[in-house]
């Protein structure tokens, strides 16, 4: 059957999509080529503006023309973007392998889980999208994993461009398995009129669904202090005087312990609710960033791990509510406009974390993220008693 057939390709170009060796050293790599701390934010900022610009569209057209044709060009411009990088020895030849990389971001996002959420509905299991999310997370991870050994490895005995190449080669592999994906043909499968008012009824879902936005935000914040985090923890043990045979280890350790949360994320939400752990997660993380801002040391680093841990399990949980309620005709749409705000969030705070990362010092930067992160905890009281005195 096309859906299950669909599940099992998903997991395998998921896996060898994330099985990329370049990871493990990719800041040295940039920093080898020329490329400061203030580039690398630069860089990201780029693949926001990138984001922006071709995020909603890209969803409409997945909802419009099938999730396949969007799958395929995005892992095929991720292929692009490690071919540039190879190359590339300046900030410009960076910017636009990064340029790719949104692209491809842009043409995955909402289409893949679009797709996930298809192909589970296709077989009555759609209310279990989060456990089948969780685990695709999971295989994400155990093959990060894997090349972060690899790649640790590879790069204290051979040149930093090997590991480009065999990320290049494992990109391709992932992109050939696209073209195994089969669409899921809709219940109802018309399109939501002309792709303007698509956009339109997108808006409108979220205004109606404002429990909905306040557990995205809180996910948002989530997202970002870890993605930071996860960018810039070789430049943290590099401050901590963290010798590099120990970052491929290090960078398996914070890949692995987000198994966990990952897979317990469907029996934990229905037991406390999302809400509630993803508060969890929160707390937890300004408190893990603000110790090991403190602790520049092998316990802040410790700390780090406790954060990521905890937030393995932030994705099944909002993408689980977002595509519970989601209307099947714009379901790739209402992924990218969360994707969206994440990335427009992601220009803000990238630009000021870099500011004070540059002028003061890394560490002051995670004190910086775990400030922003706490800040949605108050909106929602702040709001109910603006009400409250009206």
């Amino acid at each position: 059957m096309s859906a299950k057939r669909n599940i099992r390709f998903i997991y395998f170009i998921g896996f060898f999509f994330s099985l990329i060796p370049a990871y493990v050293i990719e800041r040295l790599f940039w920093e080898m080529r020329g490329m400061s701390v203030l580039d690398v934010v630069l860089t990201e900022i780029i693949f926001g503006i990138v984001m922006l610009s071709m995020e909603v569209p890209s969803g409409v057209l997945a909802d419009r023309i099938g999730r396949k044709p969007l799958i395929v060009a995005g892992v095929f411009l991720e292929g692009m973007m490690f071919a540039v990088l190879l190359i590339a020895d300046s900030f410009w030849q960076f910017g636009l392998a990064i340029g790719f990389a949104a692209a491809g971001a842009a043409f995955l996002s909402g289409a893949e889980h679009a797709l996930l959420y298809d192909s589970l509905a296709a077989i009555h299991k759609e209310k279990k999208f989060d456990w089948y999310l969780g685990r695709l997370q999971a295989v994400r991870m155990i093959s990060l994993f894997i090349a972060a050994m690899s790649g640790s490895f590879l790069g204290m005995y051979v040149p930093l461009e090997v590991n480009y190449w065999l990320s290049l080669i494992s990109t391709m592999i992932a992109f050939l398995l696209t073209f195994f994906l089969k669409e899921i043909k809709q219940k109802n499968s018309e399109a939501a009129g002309s792709m303007s008012r698509q956009m339109t009824e997108a808006a409108r879902f979220f205004v109606r669904q404002p429990a909905l936005v306040y557990l995205l935000l809180l996910g948002i914040t989530v997202g970002l202090a870890a993605g930071f985090v996860e960018e810039f923890w070789q430049l943290y043990l590099t401050d901590a005087g963290v010798g590099l045979s120990f970052f491929g280890v290090f960078y398996g350790i914070i890949l692995i312990v987000q198994i966990p949360g990952a897979l317990l994320a469907h029996t934990l939400r229905k037991k406390f609710g999302r809400e509630c752990l993803l508060k969890i997660v929160i707390l937890s993380g300004a408190a893990a960033l603000i110790f090991s801002a403190f602790q520049v040391n092998w316990s802040g680093a410790a700390a780090i791990i406790i954060f990521l841990l905890a937030a393995g399990m932030t994705e099944p949980l909002i993408l689980g509510a977002l595509h519970e309620k989601a209307d099947g005709r714009i379901r790739a749409t209402l992924e990218s406009f969360q994707s969206l705000v994440f990335h427009a969030v992601l220009i803000g705070i990238g630009t000021g974390f870099g500011y004070i990362a540059i002028n003061y010092t890394l560490a002051t930067g995670f004190i910086f993220l775990a400030v922003m992160s706490i800040i949605p905890l108050f909106i929602r009281p702040i709001g109910k008693l603006y009400h409250g005195k009206r």
